[in-house]
């Protein structure tokens, strides 16, 4: 059976089938009869460069391998690849959430200055893999803080935490993701609280947050480093102009927006060669920021934490808020882009803090015997009625709704 994932980019004209042989013939994983394996059908896509077809089929190669591995929910350290875009079991770094078997390239195409390969990757199912799930969560990305807006003056990049959440969102939205981003982009957040090791962020900024853009889960985000490093060419060379590395340091926060918890943590670093002119302005929308050397290290970056994320979300659990209660009928906040149905039947639970001796919250669930049936359902909400002998008086606002798989 095959599974086709397609990048959301324009399929191309010219086909070459050169390039068959060596790939087919790597093999990443033991065989094991007990095990069970599906085939997926990926296309990758690349720029093609100043004629330079070896890069761009290894990056399109590159490409179609991350949409496999996003999908079947392998971890990714790195994909690297060799001369003709053969790739070797040392450059290929895969953490088991199921094992690569065999790859086979199928075609390759080639049309206005871009290059196309589709081809099947064989993967071992795991039995420790998450089931999949039917329905989709959806988590809040919102706009990117930048910690040290001085270190902005070089190039004067003061909007780079706001372009640099806009590229993010762009490329999570061109990608099948275990759950759904949600941009919120147009209020800025003050994200420094959360940040800290005491815990001591306001939980009413994600309660808003959550409200405002109807998600299970929020997202935050801080840029800490983009200064200059030392300069690359020589003093001496003065026919050639001053390039200097930059650094570009960021961290991320996963937070459940019902519970209140942060769930994931971790901090990324890249760098790169800044390469315009010590005056120059830089418009960091454009597409000369984001094909220099700095922007393709960032973007590649932002794949890094779509992977990371992807594997934190793909096991977490859809739960929704009961919104709004009527009688023996309820409004909650899932609906048809979460994967509900008509008919699907919701249990309802208790949401309650608990608090310490320390003072610190714990968050507390606890599931009632009350079933409930979707009867009236639209894209971001539904109804449903109780289908229990027993009322629903001791159901009240922002109580969780559980979804059975």
């Amino acid at each position: 059976m095959f599974f086709a994932i397609f990048v959301a980019r324009t399929f191309l004209g010219g086909i070459t089938m050169r390039y068959l042989a060596p790939v087919c013939a790597l093999m990443i994983a033991l065989i094991s009869p007990s095990v069970s394996a599906q085939w997926l059908q990926t296309t990758g896509v690349a720029t093609l460069e100043n004629g330079d077809t070896e890069t761009a089929r290894a990056n399109a190669v590159s490409d179609a391998i991350k949409q496999a591995l996003l999908y079947s929910g392998l971890e990714l350290s790195s994909v690297q690849t060799l001369t003709n875009g053969v790739l070797t079991q040392d450059h290929l770094s895969l953490q088991a959430h199921g094992q690569v078997q065999q790859m086979q390239l199928l075609e390759e195409q080639q049309s206005d200055g871009m290059i196309s390969v589709t081809m099947q990757i064989e993967v071992l199912d795991n039995p420790q893999q998450c089931p999949e799930q039917d329905f989709v969560s959806h988590f809040a990305l919102t706009r990117t803080a930048l910690d040290n807006p001085q270190q902005a003056r070089y190039g004067q990049i003061f909007d780079v935490a706001p372009a640099f959440t806009k590229q993010l969102y762009a490329i999570m939205s061109q990608t099948q993701l275990a759950m759904l981003p949600i941009p919120y982009f147009k209020e800025a957040v003050d994200v420094s609280p959360f940040f800290t090791q005491q815990f001591q962020y306001d939980e009413n900024v994600l309660e808003y947050i959550r409200d405002k853009s109807n998600s299970q889960y929020v997202l935050l985000s801080q840029i800490t480093d983009i200064s200059t490093g030392k300069q690359l060419n020589n003093d001496y060379a003065f026919w050639q102009d001053e390039s200097y590395n930059r650094y570009f340091n960021v961290e991320f926060a996963l937070f459940d927006a019902l519970s209140f918890e942060k769930i994931w943590q971790k901090a990324y670093q890249t760098q790169g060669p800044w390469q315009f002119e010590k005056t120059a302005r830089i418009d960091v929308n454009s597409g000369t920021f984001w094909q220099s050397q700095y922007g393709r290290a960032i973007t590649a970056l932002s794949e890094k934490v779509m992977f990371d994320l992807n594997n934190e979300l793909r096991c977490l659990p859809t739960r929704g808020l009961i919104q709004h209660i009527d009688g023996d009928q309820v409004v909650v906040n899932l609906g048809k882009a979460n994967g509900l149905v008509m008919g699907q039947q919701l249990t309802l639970a208790h949401s309650s803090n608990l608090t310490t001796y320390a003072g610190k919250r714990l968050p507390r669930q606890v599931t009632t015997l009350h079933r409930v049936e979707v009867n009236q359902l639209y894209q971001h909400s539904a109804i449903a009625t109780n289908i229990g002998k027993r009322p629903l008086a001791n159901i009240q606002l922002n109580d969780l709704v559980l979804l059975s798989q």
